[in-house]
């Protein structure tokens, strides 16, 4: 059981932070031979980093699942999920065999993890706080090229959160309201994702028997450390930039391309 909480942990953790929960998951598993738990096992803590976003952003959900009836900002906001959900389905159905071929390659995750620190400091370089806009002030232009950020990152190593709030920087949003637009579409992204694989993952359910107790207890870990993961960022970023981040990336990147030349 210890593996699965700890894998459980390090998804919870890292699917929030700009720093790559599917490259520290390849690495974790290359680096210390952790047996990959499956795709039900990722079905499972998934589903433990949803309830997480789900949690913290209980209050802004339920306006966003009133929103037809009640209409106003909630309903633009919805729409702007929506329209960003497109391009990352799109990108993320084109790139799928290829992000799981590079998962097992130490190499390809280095590179990932050193686009993931390039594009942070560049965005953050960017960035005009005193100029930003709101989370109201989003256009659909920068919806679609947040979700376009988000289905590049399918790609192990390339953060989905980094790629995202990167993109709302870039797009002129303040960094809080950059964080919660790539969180609040990270529910639509991860609800396809899940349904997509859930006749694959099932098709013979008594093979995970045994495992229940692992996956629930993985799935706890995931969701109380995505809260913790979420909630530390929204306030570090209230008060300072990603360069924290980019470096980690930067670093933990080249280790990863020093390790793949190590083996060959």
């Amino acid at each position: 059981m210890l593996p699965f909480i700890l894998l459980g942990l390090l998804q919870g953790l890292t699917e929030f932070l700009p720093i790559s929960s599917s490259g520290h998951l390849a690495l974790a598993e290359q680096l210390f031979r952790i047996q990959k738990p499956g795709i039900v096992f990722d079905i499972f803590v998934h589903f433990g980093t949803l309830l997480s976003v789900l949690w913290v952003f209980r209050t802004r959900v339920l306006r966003l699942v009133l929103a037809p009836v009640r209409g106003g900002e909630d309903l633009r906001l919805l729409g702007l999920l929506i329209i960003g959900s497109i391009p990352t389905g799109v990108l993320g159905l084109a790139l799928d065999s290829m992000a799981e071929a590079a998962f097992a390659l130490s190499g390809a995750v280095g590179l990932g993890l050193l686009v993931t620190a390039g594009v942070l400091f560049f965005a953050d370089g960017r960035a005009h706080p005193a100029r930003a806009k709101a989370l109201e002030q989003i256009t659909w232009k920068d919806a679609l090229w947040i979700g376009f950020a988000q289905g590049i990152a399918v790609m192990p190593g390339i953060s989905r959160s980094g790629s995202t709030i990167a993109m709302g920087l870039l797009c002129g949003l303040r960094r809080t309201d950059a964080a919660e637009f790539s969180f609040l579409l990270f529910i639509p992204a991860i609800v396809g994702a899940t349904l997509l694989k859930l006749g694959e993952a099932f098709s013979n359910p008594g093979a995970h028997a045994a495992l229940w107790g692992s996956y629930l207890a993985g799935t706890a870990v995931a969701f109380l450390s995505g809260i913790i993961a979420i909630r530390f960022l929204l306030k570090f970023l209230r008060e300072r930039r990603l360069t924290p981040f980019a470096v980690y990336c930067l670093l933990l990147g080249l280790l990863a391309l020093v390790w793949h030349v190590v083996r060959l």
